[in-house]
């Protein structure tokens, strides 16, 4: 395999930065829709569907926000508590702690699974799978196990990304077959990982939360490290693409807050023009 895409996890905002990054890049002449793979994880999973379906996202402005509708009386603040409490506190993912996030989740109150399915899923403009090796991620919220959904896995596109999306306590779970699922990011923002069987010879990983984005943004950084390093041993050169400090000033302190959509993606647009040069001969578009 040449070439793969990484799009990380990062919020309504992140999908508003993401899709700037990508289309500063088309507009400078660097088209990743060529990618031959697609790893997308919760705000991710949105982008990289939109970027597998051969979505133009320069012209694409009215999909920059996702709308999420909100949960009347207000999220339950207890469980979002103790969610981000041990997320920002926790040094290294580990099983236990993934079930633990999971219990968490599959607990909270929220809005309903197919209110948060159209607005994330059906907020894409694609029905079914455009891509063989799109990949979506996400983790099961019993067991805490990695969960892969793609075409061939069955799962129903809009449910996999809405799964994929589905940050703990804050959003459902959703069901697809038997198993719940939450939030990929919450295993890794990123899980660049998973194409090291592919050896892909370029991987570019986009990745809204790093240094400087959230409370856990440090530990995202480090596993997009780790992730590299596995690429590296192989065979997978490697171009890590995460908020710079104007970056940063656009996106804002809250990732889920739609007021920063626009700034985000004017920011993004900016970023991926700038970037695109070095990728240019590179990337074959």
């Amino acid at each position: 395999m040449r070439q793969a895409l990484v799009l990380g996890g990062g919020g309504v905002v992140g999908v508003a930065w993401e899709t700037g990054v990508v289309a500063g890049m088309l507009d400078a002449g660097v088209d990743l829709r060529a990618a031959e793979a697609i790893v997308g994880t919760s705000a991710g999973s949105i982008v990289g569907t939109r970027i597998a379906a051969g979505q133009d996202l320069r012209i694409d402005a009215p999909r920059t926000a996702v709308a999420i509708p909100a949960l009347e009386g207000g999220p339950d603040m207890a469980t979002l508590g103790k969610v981000f409490g041990r997320w920002v506190a926790i040094e290294t993912i580990d099983i236990d702690f993934l079930k633990e996030i999971g219990a968490l989740a599959a607990a909270a109150r929220t809005i309903t699974e197919d209110d948060f399915i159209a607005a994330t899923g059906g907020s894409v403009g694609v029905d079914d799978w455009p891509h063989e090796r799109l990949s979506l991620i996400a983790v099961d919220v019993a067991t805490g196990a990695l969960a892969v959904h793609d075409r061939a896995s069955g799962a129903p596109l809009h449910r996999a990304i809405a799964a994929s999306c589905a940050v703990p306590g804050l959003f459902p779970p959703i069901a697809i077959g038997a198993r719940r699922f939450m939030d990929g990011g919450v295993r890794s923002c990123t899980s660049a990982d998973v194409l090291a069987a592919h050896r892909p010879e370029l991987t570019v990983i986009i990745a809204p939360i790093a240094k400087g984005t959230g409370g856990f943004g440090a530990l995202a950084e480090r596993c997009i490290d780790e992730e590299i390093a596995i690429l590296d041993r192989a065979g997978s050169a490697c171009v890590k693409i995460v908020p710079d400090a104007d970056d940063l000033a656009a996106l804002g302190p809250n990732l889920m807050d739609p007021e920063q959509a626009m700034p985000a993606r004017t920011r993004g647009e900016a970023r991926g023009r700038a970037l695109a040069d070095a990728l240019r001969d590179r990337w074959r578009s």
